[in-house]
């Protein structure tokens, strides 16, 4: 059970780490100046499907169009390949909002991702503690058992010379007393 959930700490952290990584490159692709060469460096899969929609589109508009499908188009691959909603769900609104909500989500969402990831660090450290003295306790009560265990063992064992002592005793006694009869008797 505990190493379930060190395996499914370990991977949300992965995932968080690659869906931080993901939002970086779109913000990184929306912020610079060549946002063409920029999203032709970053996305080169999406080079063809650029160019078409160039040609479709002309003028700042379709400039800033294609630069939000990029980013849509390149949200949404990254979602796919990492199972992610949040990068699914800012797939989606990259492509129906304008950049300025789309910086703004995404810082939002990487603010949510970091206090998720802290709230998972401290429960993760909080169970972590709890094992450790789970385990603590547990040694010391197996000692503990094992300290009376041996004290009893040992009692039982100083039962049993006693209760031999006391059966030699008696046979010693009666002997006596039948000796001292016989004894009594001759005089």
């Amino acid at each position: 059970l505990c190493s379930q959930k060190t395996e499914d700490f370990n991977s949300r952290q992965k995932l968080r780490g690659e869906e931080l990584d993901a939002i970086r490159k779109a913000i990184e692709i929306m912020s610079s100046d060549a946002v063409s060469g920029a999203g032709e460096k970053h996305l080169p899969q999406l080079l063809q499907t650029s160019r078409a929609l160039a040609q479709l589109r002309s003028g700042a508009q379709a400039q800033e169009s294609i630069i939000q499908s990029k980013v849509a188009m390149f949200l949404e691959d990254q979602a796919k390949r990492y199972g992610s909603r949040i990068l699914a769900l800012a797939s989606q609104r990259v492509a129906a909002d304008p950049f300025v909500k789309v910086k703004k989500m995404i810082k939002d969402l990487i603010s949510k991702l970091m206090q998720e990831s802290t709230q998972e660090i401290e429960h993760k450290g909080w169970c972590d503690a709890e094992l450790a003295t789970n385990k603590n306790t547990r040694e010391a009560k197996s000692q503990a058992v094992e300290e009376l265990t041996a004290q009893k063992e040992d009692l039982t064992s100083t039962i049993a010379q006693l209760t031999q002592d006391i059966e030699d005793l008696s046979k010693a006694i009666q002997e006596l007393d039948v000796a001292m009869a016989d004894a009594t008797a001759e005089r």
